[in-house]
């Protein structure tokens, strides 16, 4: 049974408009459960914002901290590593998949099964309502343009560009992005009153856009090697898609935006790059990152100025103990993937360093 996202009104009728009919597996039932539960939600964003109207207008929120990086490079462990420092705030797990209601009924939440642990499907890592998330699911469900409207609607995938890249949609789409990422963060500062860590891969193709909008935040970047990338990322969508598609979707669609949305990724962090100050951006590879987390974080900390890291090095030391029995995945790739990966990615993977990860990848032969 496919499950449903909890999306606002708005973003579940512009998304209906972008269903290939001739793909479609939408159900009646699921459709009109979407239309209900979004009339709910926006309500629920009407309710909210109006419950908390001169919060939110005296709230000044302090520049964001933004984790960046391709799907599946590790920006999950960097953003948990960052929001083990209680100077900062972070979008939970709740407050991204309940973006309606989540300063209304977080805290009570919090004392029902907030705690309760999960693993995710794609990496089995363990999260929680509590667990710091990703914003971008939280947009989504307010209505923003996103890349993730493919989780949904997977012929979106056949164009890349147009999914992936803000600037090649309409102003009105990239003002209704940016005016749900403000209310957000004003949202999420009414409730914490913190510095937010914001962690997203779909950022990281607006890091041009994000710099414009927050100049004074800082930002990371995480890499890891393309191969795993490219490997990790099939299960992921193969994942989302089995979870949430109303369409079918084929796995060479899948290998295709894959291949295509890592370089756009990597053509938008470079540009970013030369438009910001040294101590706004600093780098870190997935693979230096797990093997020494507090040596990593500790040069982080000097590179971007966050503050004494000495204040937060027993809280992170404590979160890599506890994490210390997490395996890294192990993937296969057939000879034709890997020839496909190298043909489109090679100069990246040339010009990083990286070569082919033969603990953590297997080749396969063709049935």
């Amino acid at each position: 049974m496919t499950r449903r996202l909890r999306l606002s009104l708005g973003a579940w009728r512009r998304l209906t408009s972008k269903i290939d009919r001739s793909r479609s597996q939408l159900k009646l039932r699921s459709n009109l459960a979407y239309w209900l539960s979004g009339a709910g939600h926006s309500l629920l964003v009407r309710l909210q914002n109006s419950s908390h109207a001169d919060a939110l207008k005296a709230a000044i929120p302090p520049p964001p901290i933004f984790v960046l990086g391709f799907w599946r490079s590790g920006t999950t462990l960097l953003h948990e590593l960052l929001c083990c420092d209680s100077q900062f705030g972070f979008p939970s797990t709740y407050a991204c998949m309940n973006p309606s209601h989540f300063v209304l009924t977080e805290a009570w939440a919090s004392g029902r099964n907030a705690q309760q642990q999960a693993t995710r499907p794609m990496d089995s890592m363990s999260y929680s309502w509590a667990s710091p998330q990703e914003d971008e699911f939280a947009l989504f469900a307010l209505g923003a343009p996103s890349p993730y409207e493919s989780i949904v609607v997977p012929s979106l995938m056949r164009d890349p560009k147009a999914l992936v890249d803000l600037r090649q949609r309409s102003s009105a789409e990239q003002k209704r992005w940016a005016d749900a990422l403000q209310q957000f963060l004003l949202l999420l500062t009414v409730q914490q009153g913190k510095t937010m860590v914001f962690k997203s891969p779909p950022h990281g193709f607006k890091l041009p856009l994000l710099l414009s909008m927050f100049p004074q935040s800082r930002y990371v970047v995480i890499e890891r090697n393309p191969y795993e990338v490219f490997a990790s990322n099939l299960k992921l969508w193969r994942t989302l898609l089995n979870l949430y598609a109303v369409e079918f979707s084929s796995s060479d669609e899948i290998e295709q935006f894959v291949l295509a949305a890592y370089l756009m990724h990597e053509e938008a962090i470079a540009e970013g790059m030369s438009m910001t100050d040294a101590n706004r951006l600093a780098c870190v590879r997935y693979e230096e990152l797990a093997a020494d987390p507090i040596g990593q974080m500790e040069r982080l900390y000097g590179e971007l100025e966050l503050g004494n890291f000495g204040s937060v090095r027993a809280r992170m030391e404590k979160y890599v103990a506890g994490a210390a029995g997490y395996a890294r995945n192990r993937f296969t790739l057939s000879s034709e993937q890997k020839a496909r990966v190298e043909d489109s990615w090679g100069p990246v993977i040339k010009a990083k360093g990286y070569c082919w990860p033969e603990q953590y990848l297997s080749l396969v032969s063709p049935e």
